[in-house]
């Protein structure tokens, strides 16, 4: 496939008077290639390409700096295979790696954006989702992932991890059914620690949250849910700002 993208974006403060536009043409290629060498598995490989403009995804601020800079571009190469090892449950594994130019990234001090030049994500995914008995349902996935600043700018040298990126996430909920009527869910999150901005001197802690779910069926069509999230009060920084 191929792809063509036209941004015309342009904006005026009302305070200042000030109006800053910028223009981009962008052509996004994508391939991929789809294997099966038998019916439950599939092997399959892709490489696509996208941008986002400066002004964000939302095209919500563009200021002077960002006129003058292209914008991010996105380039992805992944392989991976699918197995359904029998109906209803689908495993998943995947290796892939994101490189990502022109880019930006919260500075050291609040409200500070700085240009980090070029970005390099490599990682595994592995994922299972789907029934393992007819009253026992199962979401499990797992990311290792290493994400590191590629080339050097004064803000952001070479080799610096990319901030919010933690190596380890893992997440599993699984639900079982004790009855037509009723069910219960348990399940978890783990993040492993990573950088809250660029400069790489401030940390944000790993952490393990477990969440639960008690489930009714009121009528045919209609079910009560109840959730609890967090349920052993674990403190954590899921994100950070600067």
């Amino acid at each position: 496939g191929l792809r063509y993208d036209r941004f015309d974006i342009t904006v005026r403060d009302l305070i200042t008077g000030i109006t800053t536009r910028r223009i981009d043409h962008l052509w996004s290629p994508r391939l991929g290639f789809v294997f099966r060498p038998a019916g439950p598995v599939s092997i399959y490989a892709s490489y696509s390409r996208s941008y986002l403009p400066q002004a964000g995804d939302q095209f919500n601020s563009l200021d002077v700096t960002g006129a003058n800079l292209e914008p991010e571009r996105f380039d992805n190469y992944e392989i991976g295979v699918k197995w359904e090892p029998h109906a209803g449950l689908l495993l998943s594994a995947a290796a892939y790696q994101l490189d990502r130019t022109n880019t930006r990234a919260a500075g050291p001090n609040p409200g500070e954006v700085v240009l980090t030049g070029a970005q390099r994500s490599r990682g595994i995914e592995i994922e299972a989702v789907g029934r393992i008995a007819p009253h026992w349902q199962l979401s499990f996935g797992y990311a290792l992932q290493d994400a590191e600043i590629m080339r050097t700018t004064t803000a952001a040298p070479a080799g610096r991890d990319v901030p919010q990126v933690p190596r380890h996430q893992l997440s599993l909920w699984t639900r079982y059914d004790f009855t037509p009527r009723i069910g219960a869910g348990l399940g978890l999150h783990h993040q492993s620690r990573s950088f809250a901005s660029i400069s790489n001197a401030v940390v944000l802690p790993s952490y393990t949250r477990v969440d639960a779910a008690l489930f009714f069926r009121v009528t045919e069509g209609v079910e009560a849910q109840l959730n609890v999230e967090n349920l052993l009060d674990e403190s954590y920084f899921p994100t950070a700002h600067n």
